[in-house]
């Protein structure tokens, strides 16, 4: 089937759009309030769950006018009953940084009877999540239960947490007790309250932490919920999934890891997830078949690797749609789930039951990021000097700090950029080497040799993937990367991406976006002196797509289809080139 014809996405933030992102809060709450970095608002608080800073709540009842039916021949058993822990945004946040929630980009309803919505950060505070409202109307829609969570870390939880969810006795001394009025648990109340306004079908309850034994007072509590008070809620309309690790501590009634399939982790030298071009299908044969599990985890994995660091909305949305299809549809020897589960499905959506209608193979598609300094100006030496913002004619986004653009066969295939500054060899060329020409006579590179680019604030160099994208640190404090340091390895290897190569020695890989002439300026109606025209490889199928021409430690030579510009000053690796020019003798003194 035909894929929609896919439109190039920049996820730009300006100014404007980062103060209205501040104003939308995400439905998060603390449970721990000396563990809330954030600053969230604490569950048991009197603060009111829905407000004017966070989305208005869902309306969308849990649809029950459903058809279903087997996808596969042979089967008229019942199949299995699915439920997918998902992870709808990348992290936890406190406001939403696009400034509205992430979209629903999962099509696959048929084949799962319920989806909790994962997530969970011990230190910031982000302890009890709901699931965005978007998604709790995509998922009743379809027919579909939906569950937010309670996390307690393995790690850093505590028992105080624990005994604040699940409360205890009244009378001590009432071991008998089997109704809501014998408890003292206005934690769960305040959930049930959450879930009845939000429109929720119930909580995963992430225990980590507690249970130590089977004659402990937690165990014992727990049990009692169990047994007495968790039925009661569910009748009431408001379930409990409880999860207690690898283990189910002598409780029963539990889900423990021998229930789920995690599919977030794969092999090191498979990139099919970093950049949406596949599922790995032994992989996944092996991750489900002959354990029947019935609880499938990390589904969503394709699109949070595509998802930047600092943001909720992923890229490639397309193609890692058409991805995730490959879990349910089948990829070579995986036949995928509609082998195991029949489609239930809104009557008179049979069409769209299966991959929302469209089970085509991944269009590659490339990502490009720009990064673009903020400065501060100087009121006595450059008081005009103005943060680098950047236009992008052909897609129509402005972008300031960051932007993505995203180019593919049937999409953008060339840009045109605008920028707020004359574009220039940034100034520590000039005013350290002084001139093009120097260089070369230091380093003995003919002019064509592509090492020069690293001179050059429009060189984009192809990256790994967007998990190594966040790995160096900002050289100055408004330098655009937002970037942090990660195990020390910045201390080490102080690339733009965790490469052992020197950028003298072993130059990155990357094209370049070319100054525009002045016909071009003309014809496009931009400045001269501050545009250019970024031409990006595109690739119709998998196997077109180039690699990197040096093995990358463990993850081997990754597909050419990330790139990054650094528009600042500094450019990519010049003080790694100058510092590597200065060891052999040929830099300037």
């Amino acid at each position: 089937m035909k894929r929609n014809v896919s439109i190039a996405i920049s996820l730009c933030l300006l100014a404007s759009a980062s103060s209205m992102a501040a104003e939308l809060e995400t439905y998060t709450w603390a449970l721990d309030r000396n563990s809330n970095s954030e600053g969230f608002d604490y569950l048991l608080g009197n603060n009111p769950i829905v407000s004017s800073n966070r989305p208005a709540p869902s309306s969308v009842p849990l649809n029950t006018d459903m058809a279903s039916r087997w996808m596969v021949d042979g089967r008229v058993d019942p199949g299995a009953e699915f439920t997918a822990i998902y992870r709808t945004r990348s992290h936890a946040v406190k406001a939403y940084p696009e400034g509205a929630p992430p979209p629903v980009t999962f099509n696959n309803w048929a084949f799962i009877r319920k989806m909790i919505f994962m997530g969970g950060e011990q230190d910031t505070g982000a302890h009890v999540i709901a699931p965005d409202p978007n998604w709790v109307s995509a998922a009743h829609e379809n027919g579909v239960k939906i569950y937010g969570t309670v996390y307690i870390d393995a790690e850093k939880g505590n028992d105080g947490m624990v005994n604040t969810l699940i409360g205890s006795l009244k009378d001590p001394w009432n071991w008998d007790a089997t109704e809501l009025a014998d408890f003292n648990i206005d934690a769960l109340l305040r959930l049930e309250e959450i879930a009845k306004q939000l429109k929720l079908d119930g909580w995963f309850l992430n225990i980590e932490q507690g249970f130590a034994n089977s004659n402990s007072q937690d165990t014992i509590q727990m049990r009692r919920l169990l047994n007495h008070i968790f039925p009661k809620f569910k009748a009431r309309g408001v379930e409990f999934i409880v999860y207690t690790g690898s283990s189910d501590k002598t409780l029963g009634g539990v889900v423990t890891d021998a229930h789920i399939a995690d599919f977030g982790k794969t092999n090191p030298t498979f990139h099919g997830l970093d950049l949406a071009l596949g599922i790995d299908p032994e992989y996944t044969k092996k991750k489900f078949e002959g354990q029947e599990k019935t609880y499938l985890m990390y589904l969503d994995e394709v699109f949070l690797r595509n998802t930047p660091k600092g943001r909720t909305w992923p890229l490639r949305i397309k193609a890692a749609q058409a991805t995730q299809c490959q879990y349910f549809n089948g990829a070579g020897e995986w036949p995928g789930f509609k082998q195991y589960a029949q489609a239930r499905y809104p009557i008179g959506k049979d069409e769209t039951a299966l991959c929302g209608g469209d089970t085509s193979s991944p269009l590659p598609t490339t990502v490009v990021k720009i990064n673009l300094q903020s400065v501060i100006p100087d009121p006595w030496t450059n008081p005009n000097e103005q943060s680098w913002q950047v236009t992008a004619k052909n897609s129509g986004q402005q972008c300031a700090g960051n932007c993505y653009l995203e180019f593919s066969e049937d999409g953008l295939q060339a840009e045109v950029l605008e920028f707020n500054n004359p574009l220039e060899y940034q100034e520590n060329a000039t005013s350290w080497v002084s001139t093009r020409s120097d260089i070369l006579a230091w380093s003995g590179w003919a002019d064509s040799d592509p090492r020069i680019n690293f001179l050059d604030p429009l060189f984009a160099q192809y990256m790994p993937a967007f998990k190594w994208w966040e790995k160096e640190a900002p050289r100055t404090s408004g330098d655009g990367r937002g970037n942090i340091r990660s195990n020390n390895v910045i201390d080490i290897h102080p690339h733009v991406w965790n490469y052992r190569a020197n950028p003298v020695s072993n130059p990155q890989q990357g094209v370049t976006c070319n100054r525009v002439t002045a016909e071009q300026a003309a014809h496009y109606g931009v400045a001269q002196d501050r545009s250019c025209i970024l031409q990006v490889p595109t690739h119709k199928v998998v196997e077109a797509i180039p690699s990197y021409s040096n093995g990358y430690e463990a993850y081997g030579q990754f597909p050419l289809l990330d790139l990054v510009m650094q528009i600042n000053r500094e450019g990519f690796s010049y003080y790694n080139f100058y510092n590597e020019l200065w060891a052999k003798g040929t830099a300037p003194q």
